[in-house]
């Protein structure tokens, strides 16, 4: 029971900009440190943590797979737009495309023939379908305190996303048919952020209920894949949301000019770049050396009666009976 006490701390410690949470990984994908991530790669640390191949390969190193043979079979995302502070495990974003960048995990799941669906909890009315089924909120299940969802239309709106997110642990669950590979679920906290003052009761009434809400749907994903799920957690601040076409994989990047770079220091290259280097060196090397002396010790045979070059070139006369 700690655990949702220490998140809930985690998420009052404010960090203006957005942020990359892992609440649960598998033991062969290994989230350390605290280096910065750029935004516009998050599909690809899901990816790689899913066994996807990496088209566009990022020098991160938050994320270590210890095995490739047993990655995980699942990755549930929950994206938090208007929340400015993550919880557990957490990594700076460069850059505020992540939430909008991670749609593109749908196309690498679709890529390697998975089942995947996203949903917009704040755009839900009534229920909301998925591969497993239809999901309906039981407004029931959560009592505030605080937040008044009869008087206050954004209490009411956020506690209905909540129901839902609720509602989805649950299908996972209880679910026995195949289970969708990429979960990514979008819960917004714009308009309870612009009815409620930062630091007011019902505000922080909401965050712990949507930490319990994080629980529920960390060990709802756990069991659902049998441990070999990444559940993640993506905020995205307020005013910081923006809405793009589908993201240029592979564009190519623009010359350094004098002011990108204006120390004239060098290229810096992947680590592995000597290993490479050496490797299609000595390759060349052995391959042109083995070459020439095949070509010296066929060029030098002697072409007698017992030579593979007579063999094969010399013609038989036939003999009359």
């Amino acid at each position: 029971m700690l655990r949702p006490i220490y998140v809930l701390f985690a998420l009052f410690a404010a960090a203006n900009c957005d942020q990359l949470s892992v609440l649960y990984s598998p033991k062969a994908v290994e989230f350390s440190g605290n280096s910065r991530l750029d935004a516009e790669s998050l599909p690809e640390v899901f990816g790689a943590a899913l066994g996807y191949s990496v088209s566009q390969p990022t020098e991160w190193d938050g994320m270590v797979i210890k095995d490739p043979f047993s990655t995980a079979n699942g990755a549930v995302v929950v994206v938090a737009e208007g929340l400015e502070s993550v919880a557990v495990e957490n990594y700076q974003l460069d850059g505020n495309t992540g939430s909008v960048a991670l749609s593109e995990l749908i196309q690498k799941s679709a890529d390697h023939q998975g089942v995947s669906f996203e949903v917009d909890l704040k755009e839900s009315s009534d229920s909301f379908n998925t591969p497993l089924g239809t999901v309906q909120p039981d407004d029931e299940e959560v009592k505030p305190q605080h937040l008044k969802p009869k008087s206050n239309k954004a209490d009411s709106d956020f506690l209905r996303q909540l129901a839902f997110l609720n509602g989805l642990s649950d299908l996972l669950v209880t679910s026995t048919d195949r289970i969708p590979t990429v979960h990514i679920v979008r819960v917004s906290f714009e308009a309870l952020l612009a009815a409620h003052e930062p630091n007011s009761p019902a505000l922080e009434e909401a965050k712990k209920l949507f930490v319990n809400a994080l629980a529920g749907l960390e060990t709802a994903s756990e069991k659902a894949f049998d441990g070999a799920v990444i559940v993640g957690l993506v905020t995205a601040s307020e005013g910081q949301l923006v809405v793009r076409s589908k993201r240029q994989a592979g564009a190519p990047k623009q010359a350094e000019t004098d002011d990108d770079n204006p120390m004239n220091l060098a290229t810096k290259y992947n680590s592995n770049y000597p290993v490479i280097f050496n490797i299609i060196l000595w390759f060349s090397v052995v391959l042109v050396f083995s070459l020439l002396a095949i070509s010296i010790v066929i060029g030098t045979m002697d072409p007698g009666r017992d030579s593979i070059i007579y063999r094969m070139t010399s013609t038989r006369m036939k003999k009359e009976n």
